[in-house]
């Protein structure tokens, strides 16, 4: 009888080590969710910065293009006689 009592006293023992293992490897457990759960929001927010990276660097891409075209346009307009070459000209045939 008393070798049945130290064994149950052994069981008992072991059934708390792994009451008290269980419970710390479901905090941990907790702990790993809550950040993958960060993670996932991490990953969420640099998928958005991303995102609007390239939204910017097309958006730039145009404007550079837009002031490139307004920039041709207006040296069209000024035309030959804007450059100094053609007023040199144009002064010599006056004399």
């Amino acid at each position: 009888m008393k070798e049945l009592g130290s064994r149950f006293a052994e069981v008992e023992r072991r059934v708390r080590a792994l009451v008290t293992e269980n419970q710390g490897l479901r905090a941990r457990v907790r702990e790993l969710e809550d950040e993958r759960g960060r993670l996932g929001e991490a990953a969420r927010d640099s998928d958005a910065l991303r995102a609007n990276k390239s939204q910017v660097q097309d958006r730039l891409k145009r404007l550079l293009r837009l002031l490139e075209t307004i920039k041709v346009r207006e040296e069209e307009r000024e035309g030959p006689a804007g450059s100094p070459a053609r007023e040199e000209h144009t002064d010599a045939d006056k004399v």
